[in-house]
């Protein structure tokens, strides 16, 4: 028969044991429920939808006379790459922000000179760039003879005539999309104000990662609309660091951006 004083002992040791099994749980973590009653999760960064639109490439053009008697000539042959340049996609600007930079350098000298009849001697070099790097992507010298012409402003017509046609195949050939390494993408994002920091930091850090990826020569900012929280970029990028495509390397490379094709 168990005595009043057994009882007790037997009662704290239960009361101990319990005690025990609650302090058995890891250091640091605790069984409080949440406010509310639900469990604690740790929020998911917000997601973007993000789209891409092919954009022509822009193309600055210069044409510079070799000497001061050469300007009418140089003047002959800008008017032929203009010519050239209006049916090879390309957006021809003069603002300075051209993606591609065609330059020229025009001269001539006189070859034949019978009475009033004159015959020169042409010389056009020509250099296709990548604004951002300067590296050369097509290159060559032109050479040309005009007819003996009656006077000499008419010989440098003549001049700039007799090599239009190899000055325009060379255009058609060598500055073309297809022939051009390079591409232009216009990305547009959604829902940046969702961003820690609002959409001035999202600009700016998305600006900063896409830069950064391999063969992007440029990344912009090309359009924010503040009411529909939304902003498009403009990237230029070499075409064969990307065979899958851009905007898939985009979404893939950025993780800390949540980044989903839309």
């Amino acid at each position: 028969m168990k005595t009043p004083h057994h009882l007790a002992r037997l009662g704290f040791a239960v009361l101990a044991l319990a005690a025990a099994g609650c302090a058995s749980t890891k250091p640091g973590i605790t069984d409080a429920p949440a406010p509310g009653g639900r469990e604690l999760v740790s929020p998911e960064k917000p997601a973007y939808a993000v789209s891409e639109k092919s954009e022509m490439m822009k193309i600055g053009l210069s044409v510079e006379p070799a000497d001061e008697a050469s300007a009418a000539f140089a003047e002959g042959v800008r008017v032929i790459a203009v010519t050239a340049l209006r049916d090879r996609k390309f957006n021809l600007v003069t603002d300075g922000s051209e993606d591609l930079s065609l330059s020229f350098k025009a001269g001539h000298t006189l070859y034949d000179n019978t009475v009033d009849y004159y015959s020169l001697d042409g010389k056009v070099s020509a250099r296709l760039d990548d604004t951002p790097t300067k590296k050369v992507l097509a290159e060559t010298t032109f050479r040309g003879r005009n007819k003996a012409s009656l006077g000499m402003d008419k010989a440098v017509v003549d001049l700039a005539e007799a090599m239009k046609p190899e000055i325009a195949a060379w255009i058609a050939g060598k500055v073309t999309p297809e022939q051009v390494p390079l591409e232009v993408r216009t990305l547009r994002v959604s829902e940046i104000d969702r961003y820690p920091g609002g959409e001035s930091a999202f600009i700016e850090a998305f600006v900063k990662a896409v830069s950064g990826m391999k063969g992007v020569l440029r990344c912009e900012t090309a359009e924010r609309d503040a009411l529909a929280k939304v902003a498009s970029f403009r990237v230029l990028y070499r075409r064969n660091d990307y065979p899958q495509g851009f905007i898939h390397a985009v979404v893939n490379q950025n993780p800390s951006f949540r980044l989903v094709l839309k």
